[in-house]
């Protein structure tokens, strides 16, 4: 067989495989999505993150994520701590084959925040927040898992959460439950022109999430917790 030929045969082969790794990133792009998000989410925060259903259209670059819920940190209720909503994604699809991935635009619609506060003055929020400052869980790596390829990494212009809601009980407040608004939230420039991994956006927003629902709750009811000798406590939120 002449060489030419051997190429020719070669390029081809090349080409189909090629083909055949779009056409199944492309037909199951929602179950990598979803799958993404509960490995470096769960990673990120030492706690169980859920996605009911991920929908991507890369033909009009728009997406959806429904029901994503963060449990509570261990030691508190096993109720979820976060429970996002409905979540709204815009995608730069010209840049799905780049690195960083361009996502113009989030909007979490109705997002559901659970403050809880023991009798020892430790908080759920508290919990994750430490979880997410600490060093993140290693992945299980599976028996003859190859070497990873290059690394996703991503850029968002701008995060919105906006008409969310906060449960908060207070052991010291006699674990009554309070129900508040929680103000509408913008991040922007996420990752920056380098783009983040998936985990290290994971701790950016639940971190930013965790503190402005703390300082939520204490300035709805900080004269109540320094009655109690909580002072402390909310002087740490309402500083940052």
């Amino acid at each position: 067989m002449k060489k030419s030929k051997l190429f020719l045969i070669s390029a081809g082969v090349l080409a189909l495989l090629i083909a055949a790794a779009i056409v199944f990133v492309l037909t199951n792009i929602n179950t990598i999505v979803k799958a993404a998000i509960e490995k470096h989410g769960s990673q990120a925060t030492k706690t169980t993150v859920r996605v009911s259903a991920v929908r991507i259209k890369l033909s009009s670059g728009e997406g959806s994520i429904s029901a994503l819920t963060v449990a509570n940190p261990r030691g508190f209720s096993n109720r979820d701590l976060f429970s996002l909503g409905k979540i709204s994604v815009g995608i730069d699809v010209r840049s799905i084959t780049k690195s960083p991935i361009v996502i113009p635009d989030i909007r979490i619609s109705g997002p559901e925040i659970l403050y809880e506060m023991n009798s020892s003055g430790a908080s759920n929020l508290d919990a994750l927040l430490k979880n997410l400052q600490g060093p993140e869980a290693a992945p299980k790596k599976e028996p003859g898992e190859k070497k990873k390829g290059k690394e996703i990494r991503l850029f968002i212009r701008k995060l919105v959460f906006e008409n969310g809601r906060v449960e908060a009980r207070i052991a010291a407040l006699g674990d009554r439950l309070i129900l508040l608004d929680l103000p509408r939230l913008e991040l922007t420039n996420i990752g920056g022109n380098r783009g983040a991994t998936p985990s290290e956006v994971a701790t950016t927003v639940a971190t930013a999430l965790a503190r402005e629902t703390a300082k939520v709750v204490t300035r709805s009811q900080g004269e109540k917790y320094l009655k109690k000798g909580a002072g402390d406590l909310l002087n740490r939120y309402l500083r940052k």
